[in-house]
């Protein structure tokens, strides 16, 4: 970088969007190098699209009931699931950050409810939760 460029790669440049669109992000677990997992939440009214950011092998994204009092971290049904254990090769945080944000909202399709796979959502002691909501001003 020179003169104050800022350099912006897919992975931040799907952050960013996914912080326009609203997604508030929750980090679990933080120490003074970072939170181990990093969650982003959608919420549509009774449907919540949730991402967990955890490495390139335990990441991944989900559409569930999400209305109020619903835990969407521990969910065990979902409309949709997308992960690094989801059968297909090469799955990385960007090809789930990109298979989110293409969605359709959920009044456009909502497929049937299914059983959420093994690991979905933020396992383990999820305390203590640092929660950031950014505004954005247009």
């Amino acid at each position: 970088m020179r003169g104050g460029e800022t350099f912006m790669n897919e992975f931040d440049a799907l952050i960013a969007e996914a912080g326009r669109r609203g997604y508030l992000w929750h980090q679990f677990r933080p120490d003074r190098y970072g939170p181990e997992v990093l969650a982003g939440v959608l919420r549509w009214g009774g449907v919540s699209d949730v991402v967990v950011l955890t490495d390139e092998w335990g990441t991944h994204a989900y559409r569930t009931p999400g209305g109020d009092g619903e835990d969407v971290f521990a969910p065990g049904r979902v409309h949709w699931w997308y992960g690094c254990n989801a059968g297909a090769a090469n799955v990385s945080m960007v090809w789930i950050l990109r298979a989110l944000l293409t969605l359709p909202t959920p009044d456009e399709w909502l497929p049937p409810l299914v059983d959420a796979p093994a690991g979905t959502g933020v396992s383990g002691a999820r305390v203590p939760v640092l929660v950031s909501r950014r505004e954005c001003f247009r």
